[in-house]
């Protein structure tokens, strides 16, 4: 039996054999969380394919909507669109191979629609 297929319980050092393995429908829930965090927007509205790219990494995409600040207030949005796509880009892929140990060799967003950040009221 490798190493790899024998995991340490609790800090007791009992070993275990076995293997553990994340989902397919798992890792598409996490990466659409993930999208809808760093973007700022519902995740109902974040749709999220995850692929293997071929080299045992994985290649995400992301479909989202643009989040916009309330329409009126003149106010403009944080930053441009594309430095919104590339911060959002590094931030799932760093937080996807944190929560789920996998590589992530390529992040792609697209936004196919827009949607107003509505202010949050303090209580």
């Amino acid at each position: 039996m490798s190493d790899a297929a024998v995991a340490e319980t609790g800090g007791s050092g009992v070993r275990v054999p076995g293997s553990d393995s994340i989902g397919a429908h798992a890792l598409v829930h996490t990466a659409q969380a993930l999208a809808a965090e760093s973007l700022r927007v519902p995740a109902r509205e974040v749709r999220a394919r995850v692929a293997d790219d071929g080299r045992g990494a994985l290649a995400v995409e992301i479909t989202a909507p643009l989040a916009l600040p309330v329409l009126g207030t003149h106010a403009l949005p944080d930053e441009p669109v594309v430095a919104t796509a590339h911060r959002a880009r590094g931030t799932i892929a760093e937080r996807f191979r944190t929560i789920t140990g996998r590589q992530v060799a390529r992040v792609t967003v697209t936004f196919a629609s827009s949607v107003v950040e509505t202010p949050r009221r303090v209580r």
